[in-house]
């Protein structure tokens, strides 16, 4: 979700017009390599898939069969799925932090508390794909296979934090400090968001101008753009709702500002 926040769309037009990308590009498969909790249980059904795109998002649909009931218990403790374009060498094109993931963990889920033999379709999508057009020729044209990685599931059951009552002043205090420590560090990085999005305003305005100096900047606004969705995954704690009401003001002026 949040790259698309920070790849904006305007960065694609920043870029490039035309990215000379493949519309699409066909792999046969089989015995598609997992890695993960799913692996002991999901497979890829063998057959053809399309990588597809319309010059700025790429995806793939991607159909799973269970293979064998889980015996443990899991939890889900991530964001998404990942796919990884494979050649003909079996080597992986290395996409950094973008490249193909999938949010469906709701189907996966129901996959596996479902009977063997059953089957879910998941999508998996490289939004802004245009942003690494270069990676992502290389896909459309030599991708022969693909993988997948598992970063969501985990075995054993979600953890919770249980206190008895004769520490529950200790306990009280703790959480305080703990809650006032993630808000703090909320309020920092809505300040360093705040200023990236100033920064974008005016990269926008120079490149509106003709200015070829934005294509340079450009680069690193996305460099920064990572490095702040990483810390947006790294806050433990959900924001506070005034936190929440700034970040859509400032989401709301980088929508604003990437308008024509």
């Amino acid at each position: 979700m949040l790259k698309k926040i920070f790849s904006c769309a305007a960065f694609v037009c920043l870029l490039c017009a035309c990215s000379g990308i493949p519309k699409e590009r066909e792999v046969t498969v089989s015995n598609v390599d997992i890695t993960g909790f799913i692996k002991s249980y999901v497979k890829v059904v063998d057959g053809t898939y399309k990588f597809t795109t319309n010059g700025d998002d790429a995806s793939i649909s991607v159909k799973l069969e269970l293979t064998d009931k889980p015996d443990v218990e899991f939890h889900n403790d991530g964001w998404n799925i990942r796919l990884n374009a494979v050649d003909e060498t079996g080597s992986v094109f290395d996409t950094g932090y973008h490249g193909f993931s999938s949010s469906e963990i709701s189907k996966v889920s129901e996959l596996l508390k479902g009977n063997v033999g059953d089957t879910k379709t998941v999508s998996f999508t490289w939004n802004y794909i245009d942003l690494d057009k270069e990676i992502g020729k290389e896909i459309f044209t030599k991708a022969a296979s693909f993988e997948i990685i598992d970063n969501v599931f985990k075995e054993g059951a979600e953890t919770i934090s249980v206190y008895s009552d004769n520490s529950s002043n200790e306990t009280e205090s703790t959480s305080k400090s703990s809650a006032t420590s993630d808000s703090k560090k909320w309020d920092e990085i809505l300040d360093e968001y705040e200023k990236y999005v100033e920064s974008y305003a005016k990269l926008i305005k120079k490149a509106s101008s003709g200015d070829v100096s934005a294509m340079t900047e450009s680069a690193k606004m996305l460099e920064h753009a990572q490095n702040l969705d990483e810390k947006f995954k790294d806050a433990k704690d959900d924001m506070s709702a005034s936190q929440l009401k700034r970040y859509m003001e400032i989401t709301t002026k980088m929508a604003t500002a990437a308008m024509p």
